[in-house]
């Protein structure tokens, strides 16, 4: 053994403790990671150990603690050395150091100690497998198969997708690797020192081992993370691509920074005018003012909610409900976001919803109003009324519950044909007699204007349709006529077709319908919005039912302008099958 001399020098390098401990300068630094040699400080060269710490060292390991025999843990040929006896005598400590592994853990994370008994338990029994996985892979030496590695990152990366905290993990991994290395010392200072080269060559397998699976575990967890964030920009740049409501994003100059498609059609704009360009330019609701609260940062946690008038380029109006949010960036204020909804529909239905209750309020006030004043009547003057006086009060009555009733049935069947309730019984049905039949259900026209009415129909035509609902059909279009267009009104065959089937119309000899309003004849409530319309005239529904009930039937119907000579509504109704 070569003479220790450390020149009395307070502190010696690796190099010069593994002369004087007669060890290898691999073996010193092995001893040092596990803190079983302390350095005194960190020098240029590698670390540097107290002279007195070598000796304390080898006095702990000398036979009989003698302390004048330094190399005798290590005398001795490093074939009879087998790390495998201290894996296997770790092995058997494998409970022992979970048990320790969860204290520690434990008093890291201190709610860890609340834990139910169970929970501990579970802990414990997944530390012992985790230290004999680790004894496992010491055994293989400082190579770690890569399939391992490979699972390794599998893990961390489960545990990133079930948001389970990385720290935690590392933490548990740090100190199983500790305890294994602490838990190899201590056998090695108990059973002698021919376990002290076996724990120099296990160290340096357990700390590679050890630290590449740590780096496995934080690389699947980190990529699993990045690729976790990457889905989910793109989920949610897909969202917005698609969304049906517009999103913008402005800097804190107003310019707008982002804009989805959505937003360019609610504005009337290309997508590229949006980009780059000032909000207030693009926007330019009615109120100037509220463009002050979009570029303006809200309460904490809260966003500006406006309900904003524009007109877009085309000059088409718009009503749009706008949320604006404040945008941050590690704390300070770099833009704003912002989501339009376009209302205008929902306002406009609301409020074609509104006229139309107020025009059926109205037309029901009407007969309802006669009825209590004939009755107010009767009731008042009944024993001083003539006879023939009592009986025309008695049909007027009558003819207005009538025309409750029908507004009633309208209304009724309307709702069916839109729920696609409504329940036919089409079958082979001669055509002139159901005209002539109908004209006994129009309504209070005056009856000698009901009876200028004229079917010309030939007997013998027939169709496929339903008797009760054609009834229906040629009522309203012979009332229609009646009350908007002037008397005689003819029915009238315009042909028969086998393809077309067959067609008749209902022509009067009124003004006709006006051009802007022909688009919107057969449209329900869009009829009740026309702009300078009748009110006096009742709600308009009848031709939206005469269209559900003929396209129910199979036929069509439609209105043909005749300037100066009145309006001409055609049916065309299917010919009867024939086998």
């Amino acid at each position: 053994m070569p003479e220790r001399d450390t020149g009395n020098r307070p502190l010696v390098n690796a190099s010069e403790a593994a002369e004087y401990l007669g060890v290898t300068v691999e073996t010193v630094e092995a001893l040092a990671r596990v803190s079983f040699l302390t350095p005194g400080r960190q020098g240029p060269d590698g670390p540097e150990f107290r002279f007195g710490d070598l000796k304390a060292f080898l006095a702990r390991n000398a036979d009989s603690g003698s302390g004048n025999v330094g190399r005798d843990m290590f005398d001795f040929d490093v074939d009879d050395a087998d790390p495998q006896q201290l894996l296997d005598a770790l092995d058997g400590r494998s409970e022992e150091m979970a048990r320790r592994a969860f204290e520690i853990f434990a008093s890291v994370f201190p709610e860890a100690a609340g834990w139910s008994l169970s929970e501990q338990a579970r802990f414990i029994d997944q530390a012992k497998g985790r230290f004999e996985a680790i004894l496992a892979v010491t055994g293989q030496g400082a190579e770690v198969d890569d399939a391992l590695v490979e699972d390794l990152q599998a893990v961390g990366a489960g545990a990133a997708w079930s948001n389970s905290p990385l720290p935690q993990l590392l933490v548990v991994l740090r100190i199983s690797r500790d305890l294994v290395v602490q838990t190899a010392v201590e056998l090695a200072e108990e059973r002698g020192r021919h376990w002290g080269l076996a724990l120099s060559l296990l160290l340096t397998r357990v700390l590679p081992a050890m630290d590449r699976l740590t780096d496995a575990l934080a690389q699947g967890y980190w990529a699993a993370v990045v690729n976790r964030e990457d889905d989910s920009r793109a989920r949610y740049e897909n969202v917005l691509h698609h969304s049906v409501s517009g999103v913008w994003e402005i800097d804190l100059d107003g310019r707008i920074q982002y804009a989805n498609p959505a937003l360019a059609v609610i504005l009337g704009r290309r997508p590229d005018q949006l980009q780059g360009s000032l909000l207030a330019d693009v926007l330019a609701p009615a109120d100037q003012s509220a463009l002050a609260l979009l570029t303006s940062e809200p309460p904490t946690e809260a966003s500006h909610l406006l309900a904003l008038t524009v007109v877009r380029p085309d000059g088409v109006r718009r009503e749009l409900e706008v949320r604006s949010f404040a945008r941050y960036a590690e704390g300070r204020l770099v833009g704003f976001q912002g989501m339009v909804q376009d209302q205008t529909t929902a306002k406009d239905l609301e409020a074609e919803k509104n006229e139309f209750l107020a025009l059926v309020t109205r037309d029901l006030r009407i007969p309802l109003s006669t009825i209590a004043g004939l009755a107010a009547t009767l009731e008042t003057h009944s024993s001083e009324l003539p006879h023939d006086r009592i009986r025309r009060m008695g049909h007027a009555v009558r003819r207005q519950v009538e025309r409750i009733s029908r507004q009633a049935d309208d209304l009724y069947e309307l709702s069916r044909l839109e729920a696609s309730s409504l329940l036919l019984s089409p079958r082979p049905v001669e055509l002139a007699p159901v005209l002539v039949a109908a004209l006994d259900a129009v309504g209070d026209g005056p009856q000698d204007a009901v009876a200028t009415v004229k079917v010309a129909v030939p007997a013998g035509v027939t169709v496929q349709a339903d008797p009760r609902r054609l009834e229906q059909v040629v009522a309203n279009l012979v009332e229609n006529a009646l009350e908007y267009g002037a008397p005689p009104v003819v029915i009238e065959l315009v042909g028969v077709d086998r393809d077309t089937g067959v067609e008749f119309a209902i022509v009067d000899h009124g003004a006709g319908v006006p051009p802007a309003l022909v688009p919107t004849l057969f449209s329900g409530l869009r009829t009740l919005g026309r702009s300078g319309r009748d009110r006096s005239r009742g709600t308009g529904l009848g031709l939206a039912l005469v269209r559900g009930l003929v396209e129910a039937m199979g036929g069509r119907v439609w209105y043909e302008a005749r300037p100066s000579q009145g309006g001409r509504f055609h049916v065309t109704l299917p010919e009867p099958r024939r086998p």
